[in-house]
């Protein structure tokens, strides 16, 4: 049967909690300065796919049957 949309899932929460447990004391316990440039590379392009919001592509489309025929290829 499952629960509702408003009912929050008891099991994905724990999960949730438990990971960001886990990588919080991850985060914590590493010193940059005992990584290698690329090392830091690394963890900088990991960590920015979590905290920069993703561009998504934009399509743009060449409809002209709408326009004024002054505005159409010729």
């Amino acid at each position: 049967m499952g629960g509702t949309k408003e009912t929050p899932n008891k099991i994905t929460n724990t999960v949730k909690e438990r990971l960001e447990n886990l990588i919080d004391g991850l985060v914590s316990s590493l010193d940059i300065n005992d990584l290698n440039p690329n090392q830091r590379i690394k963890l900088l392009q990991i960590a920015l796919q979590y905290t920069l919001p993703r561009l998504q592509a934009t399509v743009v489309k060449n409809e002209t049957k709408d326009l004024p025929s002054a505005f159409k290829k010729i």
